[in-house]
């Protein structure tokens, strides 16, 4: 766990503070301070002949780009902790975002959601998209139109887990994550129900059997992760298994606190490669979330 700041990513097209309000949250939880950082394009890269002649155009990026950070300064004017704002320039905005994130030894990196995207849930725009496909570090996705009380913080903190074997760095991940912002710590495990799983005249109640066994060894499974964590973090996390016929309906029916995050797993390409990747069932919870998740590597 780094001693960096909360990183987030504003630009001049951002419209929505949903990314400020996120890293707001997650500062004054943990006691960090917050980093905006805006990222313009460098459009020619090496000097040459195309620099001088576009020079003028560069500058009205960069005056884009300080409208950006004092604007999301102001949002952030009454946070508690220090805030600072930075403009980098960089080949792509994931890109910068990455560098950033790397020098300043970012806690977590934090983006907003795409304003073509649904309220109240996560969009992934293209920097997002690519974000969550490069970062080394864990990303905070916010939802659109998030906001958040004065006085809110972090008020749960639950790990998504399914059994892998990756599932237990996850849980591990979330312990740290909790701990560090002072919340509660609750596993679940998330399952969806296509359609009837068995034929009418088998009976009603042998799904219901079948569905019970699956619960209560997806309890097992959970209880199992849970004892192999090191006694220093000394939680006592909350166990649940929500299940539903859609990603929506088993998300909603876990039932959510105000400021909750939610952790789930990435999958890498490569083992040995610690970024973020998201998998099939992460993009199905993403997208379904009704809270801000964290992805971890």
């Amino acid at each position: 766990m780094t001693s960096g700041p909360v990183l987030v990513g504003y630009g001049p097209e951002d419209r929505g503070r949903g990314g400020l309000e996120l890293a707001r949250l997650l500062a004054e939880s943990a006691g960090r301070s917050v980093l905006v950082v805006c990222v313009i394009p460098d459009r020619w890269g090496a000097a040459g002949m195309g620099r001088g002649v576009d020079g003028d155009y560069q500058s009205y990026l960069e005056g884009l780009a300080r409208e950006a950070v004092e604007h999301a300064s102001a949002v952030l004017a009454d946070c508690s902790v220090a805030v600072e704002s930075r403009v980098v320039t960089a080949r792509s905005a994931p890109a910068g975002l990455s560098q950033a994130a790397q020098e300043s030894d970012a806690w977590l990196l934090v983006t907003g959601a795409s304003a073509d995207g649904p309220w109240g849930h996560i969009a992934l725009g293209s920097t997002t998209d690519r974000m969550v496909h490069s970062s080394a570090v864990p990303v905070a996705l916010a939802l659109r139109g998030l906001r958040y009380g004065d006085a809110t913080r972090v008020g749960r903190v639950t790990a998504a887990v399914d059994g892998s074997p990756s599932s237990h760095g996850v849980l591990e991940r979330a312990a740290d994550l909790a701990a560090q912002v002072g919340a509660p710590l609750r596993v679940v495990s998330f399952a969806v129900r296509a359609g009837t799983m068995y034929p009418p005249e088998a009976g009603l109640h042998a799904e219901d059997r079948v569905v019970q066994q699956w619960r209560e060894q997806a309890q097992a499974m959970i209880r199992a992760d849970v004892e192999r964590l090191p006694a220093a973090r000394n939680c006592d996390p909350e166990l649940q298994v929500s299940d539903g016929h859609s990603w929506r309906e088993a998300l909603a029916r876990a039932g959510w606190v105000d400021g909750e995050l939610l952790v789930v797993g990435s999958s890498a390409s490569e083992p040995r490669m610690a970024r973020v990747f998201l998998g099939s069932t992460a993009t199905r919870i993403v997208r379904h979330a009704p809270v801000p998740v964290v992805v971890v590597p």
